[in-house]
């Protein structure tokens, strides 16, 4: 990013923890027990997904949309929220829960090794065993 922008790498981690500070966007890592200020984030998220809507000039991915309201309403409610990488779910929360965000048809096969794997999934009105609806984690707010 640094380079195809043109400035030093040190100078777009700091634009980025401002940013981050400014609740503009949120920087997620995998493991913030070892994470500064000045390291790379693994994942970069616009803070609220209404700004997604309101930056892009086309319809965001409703992917991108879900990731963003899942860990806006988590972190706005307290919750430590780690990007879980490609592995073991989207998502750690405070350290002990892998979620897992998707549609309606998302399935198990991400965190099925998971003790603590659960699914936030969209389209669903009422929860189904390990799969919430994404909905109710707006009421974390």
């Amino acid at each position: 990013m640094s380079r195809n922008i043109g400035i030093q790498r040190l100078t777009t981690l700091k634009y980025l923890k401002n940013l981050d500070e400014a609740k503009i966007i949120r920087r997620l890592f995998t493991d913030l027990s070892t994470t500064g200020d000045l390291q790379k984030p693994d994942k970069i998220l616009l803070d609220n997904s209404n700004l997604l809507h309101i930056l892009s000039l086309e319809t965001p991915e409703k992917g991108t949309v879900r990731e963003t309201f899942f860990c806006n309403q988590l972190a706005s409610a307290g919750h430590v929220v780690e990007y879980g990488g490609m592995k073991s779910g989207d998502f750690r929360i405070d350290r002990k829960y892998i979620i897992e965000v998707g549609g309606r048809d998302k399935d198990f096969s991400q965190i099925k090794d998971a003790e603590n794997g659960y699914i936030a999934a969209d389209d669903i009105e009422s929860a189904v065993f390990r799969k919430i609806p994404l909905w109710a984690f707006g009421f974390l707010y």
